[in-house]
């Protein structure tokens, strides 16, 4: 009786040990790939002061200098009074793959001030962005 018992036991406990085992053809998906945070520089870099225009517009360069988002990114970018309290009217570019982008601000008057806003983000995650500031001056 003893010895069908321990029988019984060592057959139970090698189903259980068996039943354990994990399928070796499936293997768990990677986990997806994490976005680098959004970074950009403007040039020529207009720094913390005011610059200054001597044409109609300023043109600038803006260039991501973080990884692009495999989904690639939008650049949003705006000019409006330094006084204008409401919200700016931007214009949008989008490109999964390219990193730099040639910009200009919208027709700026002698003698006014302007805030120029550019903004870019992940086309993939809203959440990943970066907005900068600048004044431009027309002479």
């Amino acid at each position: 009786m003893k010895k069908s018992h321990f029988l019984t036991t060592l057959v139970c406990l090698g189903l259980v040990v068996g039943s354990c085992k994990k399928n070796p053809g499936t293997t768990p998906p990677p986990p997806p790939p994490v976005e680098e945070n959004i970074a950009f520089s403007i040039e020529p870099d207009p720094g913390s002061s005011t610059v200054t225009s001597q044409t109609a517009t300023y043109p600038f360069v803006v260039k991501l200098t973080s990884k692009i988002p495999s989904t690639g990114i939008h650049v949003d970018y705006a000019t409006q009074l330094d006084t204008d309290n409401a919200n700016p009217t931007f214009t949008r570019e989008s490109s999964t793959s390219a990193t730099s982008y040639n910009l200009a601000t919208a027709t700026l008057e002698s003698g006014k001030l302007y805030k120029v806003t550019v903004k870019v983000t992940s086309q993939k995650t809203s959440t990943n962005s970066l907005s900068k500031t600048f004044r431009v001056a027309r002479k």
